[in-house]
């Protein structure tokens, strides 16, 4: 342990984007569904799934769609843009199938967790359907760096709603958001979420984007590296 005095006790950690690259996890998966249905995989094909996919999230986030019938519903939406009819609940299995099997780590996040771990309590926080993202988890090996994983669907909120948060502290042993720093990549979600629930945050921004107006992180890194500067 360093002799210098440590402000946080607990890091908090979003998975997709920041762990592991959810980008390639969905392009695979998706290379699956597009072949199944008689598709050849394209960039623009992949971007209208993306489009449709972060639409029909939107229409959740709102109160507009069940997550159990999102899941299904972009699927036959998706194909119908393509100009075929599909059974969107057979194409979503099979997607799932496809992401429950993928984890790939973005770069030093394997290191990372294991030079955290020797000094705070780490967390994952992650929106997301849980099976997955357990399995996804496990399958890295960065579920046995975590004292435990709080997955937004078990949460039944989402980052970056306060109820998620105060799901997440319920779970945390003597939880004081003031001795807590947040590491995520999405300032919608894992930024904006750490400001809500008070705890210290921290954007993992590798392609040097400009934070939304109103949205302020404490720290910012273009690589899991720097965090190990002042953490």
């Amino acid at each position: 342990m360093e002799s210098r005095e440590r402000k946080f006790d607990v890091i908090l950690l979003d998975v997709d984007g920041t762990l592991l690259d959810f980008g390639m996890s969905e392009k695979q998966g998706m290379k699956v569904v597009l072949e199944q249905y008689g598709f050849e995989p394209s960039e623009e094909r992949l971007q209208l799934y993306h489009e449709i996919n972060e639409g029909f999230w939107s229409a959740f986030e709102r109160g507009e769609v069940t997550k159990e019938d999102l899941v299904w519903q972009r699927f036959e939406a998706f194909f119908g843009r393509l100009g075929r009819r599909v059974d969107g609940r057979e194409a979503e299995k099979l997607y799932r199938s496809q992401l429950d099997g993928s984890a790939f780590l973005i770069d030093g996040a394997l290191d990372l967790c294991a030079y955290l771990r020797d000094r705070y309590d780490l967390y994952v926080v992650t929106n997301g359907t849980s099976s997955t993202q357990y399995k996804r988890l496990s399958a890295s090996g960065l579920d046995g760096f975590m004292k435990d994983i709080f997955v937004s669907e078990d949460a039944g909120s989402q980052k970056p709603r306060k109820e998620y948060f105060d799901y997440c502290f319920s779970r945390i042993p003597n939880a004081n958001p003031r001795r807590m720093l947040l590491i995520g990549d999405s300032p919608a979600s894992d930024i904006r979420g750490g400001m809500a629930a008070g705890t210290y945050t921290c954007w993992y921004n590798p392609g040097g984007q400009m934070l939304p107006e109103g949205i302020k992180a404490d720290y910012e890194v273009r690589s899991l590296e720097e965090l190990k500067k002042f953490l």
